[in-house]
């Protein structure tokens, strides 16, 4: 076979073409990571269904009044005058044959029910009407009946005592005769108050319920009724009458309603160090906000000015109450807030807030022994502690209308010097023995507040000297002429002591109750599902 030119040449333009082709540069494969029409999800803009008013509800059917009767009896049978009411009510009736007793009795356009509760008043019975119009009578014997408490399983007692003495004694020998007399003077006043609370909940528990079931009453029920309590479990087992029943279950929601009743009290202690032209005091009439004279207290120590107490109120600041009048002191001196602490307290339950440093301090005791060849000296050490800082007691008194009624009781301690030991022997021994000199200042009272009001107690008032001495260098510390080149610069100070309260009546003990303004004071570490639940592990 043979080819001709013009074939030659074809196939040579041909194979020149593909070349052209191959070299050209090939499209980008598109990228993984790159938005493509198939991987944009498909969306359906379906039209929702038309709003459908809903039809309103029929007006509810009034309901039928019970039929009223009108009854005058004296001296009847308590079966006949059943008998008599059932058969005026279209009732059958089953009577026990237990039920006995007089009735008299005057009633005009009462129901059945309203009649039967008062017959039962007078006679003791039980009654009931079941779903096929039986009214069933029958006495009103002892049945058991179980109440769950739920209170904690403690015995409690409290005793603060506030107590202050003076006592200025001499003692001398006058001789008469070849004998002498000792006589004895001396001045003594003591002045004290002593509060003792006692808290058994559960044995007084215990011992009311039973009076309720000693009492006497008209019906003349038996008083076979027991009582059996078990605080462990908050089970309190009655065995009464129903009459009693439900005596005893009125006293104990009013009794649970009282002790779960609790309060937070928010208390700052501040000391003012007044200024020169507020050396009187603090004037809270230059605060602006509600002031109502609270109650007139006597100061822990009685040679200092009597305090005074007062209630604020600003209804504007919801929880800065004490905050914004720590600050409106700035304005009559300087105000160092000493403590500011927090309590939450049951109803009637006492509390105590201890934030004290045990300070040690050594006592020595030098016994000195006389034998036949030398005499021997024994010392003996003994550690003591003492407090030094805030101890604060409250014990309130919640009422239904949430006022607050307070035994506080707040001691503040420092130490303002040491004084040597002047016992001669450790003087001899060349042994110095310091005792700490306490400063206390505290207040005992009871006084009410309203929730959420803040009480200020004030007029602790006290006298501060802070010597010091200034001079030149070397010259002023040299013995005789060194006074020639110093100068005394004593610091003369009034501070006085000021004490805030705010109860507030906690109802819902959490964080998205009434303590919801502390939540911003926790760790926001917890996911929100498991804060929601409560749970803290995995």
């Amino acid at each position: 076979m043979s080819f001709s030119f013009h074939n030659l040449l074809f196939i040579f333009s041909i194979n020149v073409m593909c070349f052209i082709s191959a070299c050209a540069p090939q499209p980008p494969a598109p990228s993984q990571g790159h938005l493509n029409n198939t991987s944009l999800p498909k969306t359906k803009a379906n039209i929702p269904p038309p709003v459908i008013q809903t039809p309103p509800l029929p007006p509810p059917q009034p309901v039928q009044p019970l039929e009223t009767y009108s009854v005058t009896v004296d001296s009847v049978p308590v079966e006949k005058l059943l008998l008599a009411l059932a058969r005026d009510a279209n009732l059958n009736i089953d009577i026990h044959p237990g039920i006995e007793g007089i009735v008299s009795l005057n009633a005009l356009d009462q129901t059945l029910p309203q009649l039967l509760e008062r017959i039962s008043q007078q006679v003791s019975l039980r009654y009931e009407i079941s779903e096929d119009r039986v009214l069933i009578v029958r006495p009103d014997k002892p049945e058991l009946r179980t109440y769950k408490i739920s209170y904690v399983n403690m015995s409690r007692e409290s005793t603060s005592e506030t107590a202050i003495s003076t006592q200025v004694a001499s003692t001398g020998t006058v001789a008469v005769g070849k004998g002498g007399t000792t006589i004895t003077s001396g001045n003594n006043s003591i002045s004290s108050i002593k509060n003792v609370s006692n808290n058994n909940f559960w044995k007084t528990l215990q011992e009311n319920v039973s009076n309720l079931l000693n009492d006497k009453e008209s019906t003349g029920a038996e008083k076979n009724g027991n009582v059996t309590i078990n605080p462990e479990t908050g089970i309190l087992t009655v065995r009464a009458t129903y009459k009693q029943h439900e005596d005893i279950q009125r006293f104990l929601d009013d009794v649970m309603n009282s002790a779960q009743r609790q309060v937070l009290i928010e208390a700052t202690i501040a000391e003012v160090t007044l200024n020169n032209q507020y050396q009187a005091g603090v004037d809270w009439q230059r605060i602006n906000g509600n002031f109502s004279y609270a109650q007139q207290l006597l100061a822990g120590n009685l040679a200092q000015p009597p305090a005074y107490s007062f209630t604020y109120s600003n209804p504007d600041s919801g929880t800065g109450n004490i905050s914004a009048t720590v600050k409106m002191l700035e304005e009559f001196g300087t105000v160092k807030v000493l403590s500011s602490p927090k309590l939450m307290v049951l109803n009637n339950q006492s509390a105590i807030l201890k934030v004290v440093d045990n300070r040690v301090y050594f006592t020595v005791d030098v016994t000195i022994s006389d034998t036949d060849t030398r005499s021997r000296t024994a010392y003996s050490t003994a550690i003591n502690t003492v407090p030094v800082g805030l101890v604060m007691n409250v014990t309130p008194q919640i009422s239904e209308i949430g006022q607050v009624t307070l035994n506080v009781h707040p001691t503040i301690s420092r130490i303002i010097g040491f004084v040597n030991d002047p016992n001669p022997e450790l003087a001899s021994a060349g042994i110095t023995s310091q005792v700490p000199e306490i400063q206390v200042r505290e207040i005992e009272s009871i006084l009410r507040v309203n929730n959420g009001d803040v009480a200020i107690i004030g007029g602790l008032m006290q006298d501060t000297t802070e010597q010091g001495k200034m001079g030149l260098p070397v010259l002023s510390n040299l013995p005789l002429v060194g006074d020639a080149f110093s100068y005394r610069n004593d610091e003369y100070n009034k501070t006085e002591l000021i004490i805030f309260l705010r109860p507030v009546v906690v109802k819902q003990a959490s964080l998205n109750g009434d303590l919801s303004e502390y939540q911003h004071y926790l760790p926001d570490t917890m996911p929100d599902k498991n804060r929601a639940t409560g749970l803290t592990g995995h």
